[in-house]
């Protein structure tokens, strides 16, 4: 209460004007029914690519060869790229250093009337170290999605079919995407 009182009683100064950060709104869909609206830093748009900055919040850590590589407070900078079913997560530790790349397998996004975009999650992901090995992420919760009927066996095989792609491209040295190595560099991400 008291630094209050002296903070109060000090002289203000002027304020410029405040330079706001441009936001994106990701509306994200988890089966069945969750929705999470998001409004992440925009770093890029195009029509065809946008790129996001913001915070993991989740409580969910993903630890790879002993080494805590995503966890809250970590960065991630998400690239989603018009009509690819997966996500690509570039996580930074709070360190700064990039620790590997968290790919989510999802319905390509779809736009929003304010400008954002509305992605399906589906359930499967990929993380992908920085030296180019790999972990599946969350195979029996695409299983448990399927045996609810919170997906379709169509849906359920598209999911595999994405990741196996994702998984070649990793093991041929192709990973990122070229699209997204290409933004990374020309960023400076």
């Amino acid at each position: 209460m008291m630094l209050f009182g002296i903070l109060s009683s000090m002289p203000r100064k002027s304020k410029a004007p405040r330079e706001t950060t441009p936001k994106i709104h990701v509306s994200y869909v988890r089966l069945p029914n969750q929705v999470k609206d998001l409004y992440d830093e925009l770093i890029y748009r195009s029509r065809d690519v946008v790129i996001g900055r913001s915070l993991i919040t989740s409580t969910h850590s993903v630890t790879f060869d002993g080494e805590v590589v995503l966890a809250p407070g970590f960065q991630i900078v998400f690239f989603e790229l018009k009509g690819n079913w997966f996500s690509v997560g570039k996580i930074r530790n709070l360190e700064g250093r990039h620790t590997g790349y968290y790919c989510d397998i999802v319905t390509p996004f779809l736009p929003l009337e304010d400008g954002g975009i509305e992605l399906t999650d589906l359930f499967l992901d990929l993380w992908v170290s920085p030296h180019l090995r790999y972990e599946v992420l969350d195979e029996e919760e695409l299983r448990d999605a399927l045996e609810k009927g919170w997906i379709g066996k169509e849906l359920y095989e598209r999911a595999n079919k994405e990741l196996a792609k994702l998984i070649n491209l990793v093991k041929g040295g192709k990973f990122p995407p070229r699209a997204i190595k290409d933004l990374e560099g020309r960023l400076s991400l």
